[in-house]
C-alpha cells in the first residue's frame, strides 16, 4: 500500500507538466469536384453529402495516397462545433482500383480508446483494408487539443451526447464517402464498427441510442473490444470503487475541472524514457524506462480504484515489456499517437455506469445488432462481458463474447500477435447475418 501511495503522489505531480507530444491533424483544402470521373487526383467538400441527401455539417477531405500494397490512405474532416477544436478526422483505409475508385461496399468502423489517435490503429486498418473493408478511424474533437493548452473551458460541452453525435456524423460521413468512390447508394453501404476501451463504451451506448435508428447512421454489427457498462452483482467491491470514482470526477467537473491528464503524464514520462532510458525517474529507484513499463505493465497502481484487481496495457515488468517493440510504442506515443488532454464527461459517464449511479444506464434491450464483445485478458477482460451476455443477451440472441490472450488492454493495437485478433474478428464479422 505505501509503494502504491508514493507512487500515486508522483504520479500526480507528473500531470503538472505539459507533455511534448500533440496531435497533428493536415490541414486538408478542398474543392467542389463531386459528380465527375477522376483521372487524377481530385479534393472533396461536403456538396457529395448534400447530393446523398445527408444531414452532415461542412466535411473536407483529401486523398493522402497509397500506404501499402494498394491501400491508400484518404482524410476526412468535419467540423461539428463552433470552437477552435470541434472537428472530427475520419481516416480512411481502401484498397484501390485506382485514385478515387474502389469496389467495395463495406464499411469497418474503428472507434478509438479514450486519448489515442488514428496512428495506433493504422496497422488494423491496413489489415482490414487489405480484407475488402473501407477503413474508417474516428479521431474525436479531444485529439485536436495542443500540449500548450491550458484554457478547458471548451470542454464544459464536450458532453457524451456531444460524442453520440459526433458518431453518428461519423458513420454517415463514411457511408457517404465509400458511396462517392464506389458509386453505390449510401443507404447499401453496410457498416461494421469496433470499438475499443471508450470507444466500446460510445459505441455501445450509439447501438442503444436513436441515431442508430437514422439510415445514414445505423450500424450492421457491433464489436465492443475490452470495455464494463456494469459488473457482474457479485464484485460489490468494484461497484463501490466506481461510486467513489463517479463522486470524484463529479465534484472536479462542478469545480469547472473538465480535462483528464493521464495521458499527458504517460507522454511526460515517455519522453523522459525516449530521451534518457536510463536517468533517474521521478520515482525514487526507478530510471526512467523502468517508470515507463511500470506505468504499462502495472497500470492498476496508479489509480486508488483499478477497474479490475490486475488491469495493465501491455504484459511486462521492469526489466521490458512482452509482445511489443518497445521503441516503436515510445514513437507512437510521443509522434502523435497518444492525446494529452481528454474530457472528463467521459470518464464520468463510465464511472456512473460503472458505480450502478442513478441516472446513468444503457438500455440493453435497444443494442439489437449481432453483438461480439472481446475481452482483453490483461485488461477488462472477463469482467466486461457479463454485461453483454446477461444484459444486452436478455432480449438479443445475437450476442456472443470471447476472451483473448492476457497481455493487457492494449493488446488490440500493435502487439506482434495482434493480427490473430484481428483475424478471429473478421471471422466473426464474415461468418455473421446482420
Amino acid at each position: 500500500m505505501k509503494m502504491r501511495i508514493m507512487l500515486i503522489a508522483a504520479f500526480f505531480v507528473l500531470l503538472t507538466i505539459s507533455s511534448p507530444a500533440s496531435a497533428v491533424v493536415p490541414d486538408l483544402r478542398m474543392s467542389n469536384l463531386f459528380n465527375q470521373e477522376f483521372d487524377q487526383e481530385p479534393s472533396c467538400t461536403s456538396s457529395h453529402y448534400e447530393v446523398l441527401k445527408s444531414d452532415l455539417p461542412p466535411a473536407e477531405c483529401s486523398r493522402i495516397g497509397l500506404v501499402s500494397g494498394g491501400v491508400a490512405e484518404y482524410r476526412i474532416r468535419i467540423n461539428v462545433g463552433p470552437g477552435e477544436y470541434d472537428y472530427i478526422t475520419l481516416t480512411n483505409y481502401v484498397k484501390e482500383k485506382r485514385p478515387w475508385k474502389i469496389n467495395t461496399g463495406k464499411n469497418l468502423v474503428i472507434l478509438p480508446g479514450q486519448g489515442l489517435t488514428e496512428q495506433f490503429y493504422s496497422d488494423m486498418a491496413i489489415y482490414y483494408a487489405q480484407r475488402k473493408y473501407s477503413v474508417y478511424i474516428l479521431d474525436r474533437r479531444e485529439t485536436n487539443i495542443p500540449p500548450d493548452e491550458d484554457d478547458f473551458s471548451f470542454m464544459e460541452y464536450w458532453t457524451v451526447e456531444e460524442h453520440l453525435n459526433d458518431t453518428y456524423i461519423a458513420i454517415n460521413a463514411s457511408r457517404s464517402h465509400t458511396s462517392f468512390l464506389s458509386k453505390k447508394p449510401a443507404e447499401n453501404i453496410e457498416v461494421t464498427a469496433i470499438g475499443h476501451s471508450h470507444g466500446a463504451l460510445i459505441l455501445t451506448a450509439y447501438e442503444a441510442s436513436q441515431y442508430d435508428d437514422m439510415p445514414l447512421g445505423s450500424v450492421d454489427r457491433i464489436v465492443p473490444v475490452d470495455i464494463i457498462i456494469k459488473y457482474d452483482p457479485q464484485y460489490p467491491e468494484l461497484i463501490y470503487n466506481q461510486t467513489q470514482e463517479f463522486n470524484i470526477i463529479s465534484s472536479e467537473i462542478e469545480n469547472e475541472v473538465y480535462e483528464g491528464t493521464g495521458m499527458a503524464s504517460m507522454i511526460y514520462v515517455a519522453s523522459m524514457a525516449y530521451s534518457n532510458p536510463e536517468g533517474s525517474s521521478p520515482y525514487p529507484g526507478l530510471t526512467n524506462i523502468q517508470l515507463f513499463r511500470l506505468m504499462a505493465s502495472q497500470t492498476y497502481i496508479l489509480s486508488s480504484y483499478p477497474y479490475t484487481p490486475d488491469y495493465h496495457y501491455w504484459s511486462g515488468d521492469l526489466s521490458g515489456l512482452s509482445y511489443v517493440n518497445e521503441s516503436r510504442l515510445l514513437y507512437l506515443t510521443l509522434s502523435g499517437g497518444a492525446a494529452p488532454f481528454t474530457p472528463k464527461y467521459m470518464d464520468q459517464f463510465m464511472a456512473g455506469l460503472m458505480g450502478n449511479v442513478d441516472g446513468y444506464e444503457i438500455n440493453s434491450s435497444s443494442v439489437d445488432s449481432p453483438v461480439l464483445y472481446v475481452g482483453l485478458g490483461g485488461g477488462f477482460g472477463d469482467y466486461g462481458s457479463w454485461w453483454y451476455e446477461n444484459e444486452a443477451g436478455n432480449t438479443n440472441s445475437r450476442v456472443t463474447s470471447m476472451i483473448w490472450n492476457n497481455q493487457g488492454h492494449a493488446s488490440l493495437l500493435i502487439d506482434q500477435n495482434s493480427p490473430e485478433l484481428w483475424a478471429l474478428i473478421d471471422n466473426w464479422i464474415k461468418n455473421t447475418e446482420t
